[in-house]
């Protein structure tokens, strides 16, 4: 006898084996049935005769075979060799109820022992999981799609824990970052991945781990294991928990270095010249308003050279404008080797040339620069097959102690060119100062 308390626990229950037996099969709402090792059924609880639409005295001493017919027998009878072996099973399957309808269970095989401790047979039980493996294979169904629409993307998709070790990273990742096999990055941090040209990326993704923000976009470059540079945007978002912990974080990653080096050409082509590479007028202008607005030092001196060719007309009328064009770029690069590092150099148009020295300029300075470049342009060039001279006029004017504005500087250095070509050309000629 059992003795068994009831859940107050002030009465015993005195229930026999075989009374204990009917009610737990009974009433944990599973099929439970026992085979010998002739796979024969010797007990079975009233839910699994159900299934038979019968009673478990009717099917009590009948086969495998004779219960689910020769088919599912010869498909049961590897599981139950390993069962036989001691070997304990369980997996799902999609079953026709009593009621005609499909249902998934999870059936368990367990071997059965006698008092010796000998495998006698085996039990199956199964219960009903229905609702949780339609849930699952939904769920299942749907992280599918998702992992196709993420490996389909255009966008790198990457995610990471709260530490920003990488967790997942797609293909079109794996081919934009050039990690060569995406497995072996797995686990490591982002962004000793990344050769990163600034911070920004870095601070963004620690607002995130901060909780500071729930997502952000940055954009930034980085440089490939192969040596290429590209150009990304990255739209960012934390994951919390209940407590408002951040569990992950993903990133999705556009390739944007197209529309970088577009927008470069763009600027580039706003200030600069077509035919020379040179900065144009409006870049030029810009860049002496930007530095006469900065303060500067007590004998600080900055110098304008208005560069005006001498003989280019004749040149462009006998030799035709394609010569004409290819002077001007010859010249532009003279002048670029005939001044200093980080002086600028600009074409205002036609054969007019203008130079910048903001930087280290001595009193000295900008006459050796001008004289540079008068012995560079009278040296004989070579275009279309013919040998070709010309020179140059330079006009200087100088701040101090000219005023520091733009309009003044300008016309001064215009003023002295034109004073230089009177005096005989190919000369370098000072703005005198302003009289009193």
């Amino acid at each position: 006898m059992n003795p068994v308390s009831d859940v107050a626990g002030s009465l015993p229950l005195d229930l026999s084996d075989s009374q204990l037996l009917a009610v737990l099969t009974r009433d944990v709402g599973a099929t439970v049935a026992v085979f010998n090792l002739q796979l024969r059924l010797v007990y079975c609880n009233d839910e699994y005769a159900r299934w038979f639409g019968t009673e478990p005295s009717q099917i009590i001493g009948k086969t495998i075979a004779d219960l689910y017919g020769e088919a599912d027998a010869v498909r049961i009878l590897p599981l139950v060799e390993r069962v036989r072996a001691g070997e304990r099973l369980e997996y799902q399957r999609l079953l026709t109820n009593p009621y005609g309808a499909e249902e998934w269970r999870t059936i368990c095989l367990t071997p059965a022992r006698n008092a010796e401790g000998a495998i006698a047979g085996f039990v199956t039980s199964a219960i009903d999981v229905h609702e949780l493996q339609v849930a699952f294979n939904a769920l299942r169904a749907a992280n599918q799609r998702l992992s196709s629409h993420i490996d389909n993307s255009p966008l790198a998709v990457l995610e990471m824990d709260h530490e920003l070790r990488l967790l997942h990273c797609s293909e079109r990742a794996v081919q934009l970052m050039g990690w060569e096999g995406g497995a072996s990055v797995e686990g490591r941090l982002l962004l000793e991945l990344l050769d990163v040209t600034d911070e920004r990326l870095n601070q963004a993704l620690q607002r995130l781990q901060r909780g500071q923000e729930s997502q952000n976009r940055e954009e930034n470059s980085f440089v490939r294991p192969d040596g290429t540079e590209i150009h990304a945007e990255w739209f960012n978002s934390a994951l919390t928990d209940a407590t408002g912990r951040v569990t992950s974080i993903m990133t999705l990653v556009q390739d944007v270095s197209a529309r970088v080096q577009i927008a470069r050409q763009q600027h580039h082509r706003a200030n600069h010249d077509a035919l020379t590479g040179l900065d144009n007028r409006a870049s030029f202008h810009e860049r002496l308003e930007r530095t006469l607005a900065q303060e500067r030092a007590p004998g600080h001196l900055l110098a304008l050279l208005f560069i005006d060719l001498d003989g280019f007309k004749r040149i462009n009328d006998h030799q035709g404008h394609q010569a004409g064009d290819e002077v001007l770029r010859i010249v532009a690069q003279r002048l670029l080797r005939a001044v200093r590092e980080g002086d600028t150099v600009a074409r205002l148009g036609g054969d007019e040339f203008l130079v910048m020295l903001d930087k280290d300029v001595s009193p000295a300075e900008p006459e050796r620069v001008g004289r540079r470049i008068l012995e560079a342009l009278n040296q004989p060039m070579t275009v279309q097959g013919e040998t070709l001279q010309l020179g140059a006029s330079v006009g200087v004017a100088m701040h101090p102690p000219l005023p520091g504005r733009l309009e003044v500087l300008m016309n001064r250095a215009d003023q002295a060119m034109y004073c230089a070509k009177r005096a005989g050309k190919g000369r370098l000629f000072f703005a005198a100062p302003e009289s009193g």
